[in-house]
Parts: structure tokens; C-alpha cells; sequence
């Protein structure tokens, strides 16, 4: 089979592999399509001695079933023993590992998924199948900053912050405003339901979601938060944080870090990514992989294109 090779720092190659066999309790997907992820590329760009190469890697990819069932994959691999995955919190399992960060993942024709992690998904296209993992993201993160129902802010319309635009849209939230410095990327935000959109926040909100990660943006979205309302922390791009207490405390404000997703939030996402309109996400075939990577890399992508989705033709 074909596969794309993460082997160091901006080294990747599409290299040919052995098509992989299901063990026990495993299940083999042939893959119809895998979305580039952020972190993705963070590993890709820098090399990250957590995950060592040489490795596949992909976390967000759906595919078929060698009996034709369309599944799209959970990524987050638990335990399902300990305290917290019987708490259906197997996303912050202390045993907890990621598909294409530990072991190989979905840029390649085939892989091969633990039987739980395969999730039916009839009627999804290979586009919608890819855009799962982010909208499921998503979801968690409005499930950690109260369910607010209006008068909400998202910074950075990335991959991240377009998928949690479509979750507060599809969920009825009233008032959405999305900060990005990029034009085209405020585009489509406001096309996809956003009520204001620019390069800055104005105003005070119910909650704030930080879809960037910056150490700026965090304090940004401290700032432009209500007495009383929620800041979600959803970006990774710094890992410091650096931020008021006596704005949180005085202002009665709720903190929350938000990682990854529960099952049941995965399973909401497919449903909810069943209405997406995404043309901010690009499909490139899987044969011209290496070279999509290295444009992104390099800041080559279309202005317009916000995610990159490899395609994997019959």
C-alpha cells in the first residue's frame, strides 16, 4: 500500500508499505479520505521527540470496512478499565493513546482500528468523514464552556475554529462573532454564520472561545469576557499562560481547557457534521500528498483554503 512517512523534521515521503493485518479485536480500514491536521503539521515541521519517526501519522480519516460498512475512526485509544473511562471520560485516560501519534495512523490506504473505534457512519462523505475529529473537538468544547446559547466569540477561524462555528450555529447559538487576521479566512467565517467578523474583538461576551493558542490570544480572551462568563482554552500554539487571577477571580470567571473529546461527543459529531458546508476544506489526492504537505509547510496553500483533506480514490 501506499503511505505517507513522517521521517524527521520537514522529511516526509509517500512510501510503499505492507498492507497491514487485524489482529484480534481489530478491524481493517481502507481509507476514503484524511484531513491535515495542526498538530499534524506542528510534528511534521519541527520533529517532536514524543512521536519518533519513521510513522505514519492522521488522527482524522473515515473509510470502509472490508464487508462495505463506512466507519469514520475515533482516534483517542483507552483503556476502558479505569475510574475515568467508566466515567465515559476514556479522552483523558491516564493510559490514553492517539491513532497516528503512537502507533500508525490514516495517511495510508489501509489501517487498522481497535473494533471499538471504528464508529458506523452511513451517508458521510469522505470529505464529511474527515471533518469528524475537529467538529467532535468542537462539541466538547461548547459542552465545557456552559452550553452558552448567545452572545459568543471564537478567535482564530482555522481548521478549529470553523469546526466549532458549525457546532454554535447547528446548536441555535445567537451571536457569534469570529476574530482572524486573515481575510479570506473571516470570508468564510461570516459565509458559514458568523455575525461579525474582523481582526479584533469588540465588546463583552457570555463566553470566549481561544481557537488559536497563543499567549496573546488568551489573555484576548480573558479580557473580552463578561463578569461571570467562560473562557475556553482550546488552542495549543504556546504552551504558556499567563493571565490574570484577579480578572478571574474578582470577575467570577470560569477557566476551562478543553481536550480532544468523549465518545458520546464523537458520536454527536457525526451527526452534526452531516449539515457541513465546508469549501474552506480542499480535497488533494493522496498521490500528490508529500508535495500538499510541503506547500502548507512552506505557506504555498491557496489563501482560500483553510484544511487540507488527502483523497483517497477507489
Amino acid at each position: 500500500m501506499k503511505a505517507l512517512v513522517y521521517r524527521g523534521a520537514r522529511e516526509v515521503a509517500l512510501e510503499e508499505r505492507p498492507d497491514p493485518l487485524p489482529l484480534p479485536g481489530e478491524l481493517r480500514v481502507r481509507v476514503s479520505a484524511a484531513g491535515l491536521c495542526g498538530s499534524d503539521l506542528h510534528v511534521m515541521a519541527t520533529g517532536v521527540s514524543s512521536v519518533p519517526p519513521p510513522l505514519v501519522l492522521g488522527h482524522e480519516f473515515g473509510g470502509t470496512l472490508d464487508d462495505g460498512r463506512f466507519v469514520v475512526v475515533n482516534p483517542m485509544l483507552a483503556c476502558g478499565q479505569c475510574a475515568l473511562c467508566a466515567r465515559g471520560l476514556t479522552h483523558i485516560c491516564p493510559q490514553r493513546r492517539v491513532l497516528g501519534f503512537r502507533q500508525p495512523g490514516g495517511f495510508a490506504q489501509w489501517v487498522v482500528v481497535p473494533r471499538r473505534n471504528a464508529v458506523p457512519a452511513p451517508g458521510l462523505t469522505p470529505l464529511q468523514a474527515a471533518l469528524v475529529e475537529p467538529v467532535a473537538n468542537g462539541v466538547h468544547a461548547w459542552q465545557r464552556a456552559g452550553r452558552p446559547l448567545e452572545n459568543v466569540a471564537v478567535i482564530g477561524a482555522g481548521s478549529v475554529g470553523m469546526s466549532l462555528l458549525h457546532v454554535l450555529v447547528q446548536r441555535g447559538v445567537q451571536g457569534i462573532d469570529v476574530v482572524d487576521p486573515v481575510p479570506a479566512r473571516c470570508e468564510h467565517a461570516l459565509a458559514a454564520g458568523a455575525r461579525r467578523v474582523g481582526p479584533r474583538l469588540e465588546g463583552a461576551y457570555d463566553a470566549v472561545f481561544d481557537a488559536a493558542g497563543t499567549e496573546q490570544t488568551r489573555r484576548d480572551a480573558l479580557a473580552a469576557t463578561r463578569p461571570g462568563g467562560s473562557v475556553a482554552l482550546i488552542g495549543l500554539h504556546d504552551d504558556t499562560l499567563a493571565l490574570s487571577a484577579a480578572s478571574l477571580i474578582v470577575g467570577d470567571r470560569t477557566l476551562a481547557g478543553c481536550f480532544a473529546y468523549t465518545e458520546a461527543e464523537f458520536a454527536e459529531a457525526i451527526e452534526l457534521v452531516r449539515s457541513i458546508d465546508a469549501p474552506w476544506a480542499e480535497a488533494v489526492p493522496f498521490a500528490e500528498a508529500d508535495r500538499a504537505v510541503r506547500d502548507v509547510l512552506a505557506g504555498r496553500a491557496p489563501a482560500g483554503r483553510i484544511k487540507t483533506v488527502f483523497r483517497f480514490d477507489a
